[in-house]
């Protein structure tokens, strides 16, 4: 037996265990990208849900339920989905809640 002979069955495993290492780095490379996400998204909806119970607060109403949980996933959709500044996204968001929730 040569020496390519002896080479050539394992080639093709030595190429499948370098093409799942590169499919594996590309996932671990992707993974955190959709936490991070997914963290900034439930940072936006936290920051904005204080927001808007201290505004509340301040004013002496109580929003109606699920007003709030609407508004800030609409606005952080809005900036992160979408692009959209937060002054843009605020406004938008707060006439879709303010139409479907009334105003408090």
């Amino acid at each position: 037996m040569t020496r390519s002979q002896s080479i050539r069955p394992a080639a093709p495993n030595a190429c499948r265990v370098w093409v799942v290492a590169g499919c594996l780095g590309v996932v671990g490379l992707l993974a955190p990208t959709r936490v991070s996400a997914n963290m900034v998204q439930q940072i936006v909806v936290s920051k904005c849900a204080e927001a808007m119970k201290a505004e509340f607060s301040k004013a002496g109403k109580t929003p109606p339920p699920g007003m709030v949980d609407f508004t800030c996933n609409c606005v952080a959709d809005g900036m992160l989905k979408r692009r959209q500044t937060l002054d843009v996204a605020k406004a938008s968001c707060t006439a879709q809640a303010t139409q479907k929730f009334g105003e408090p």
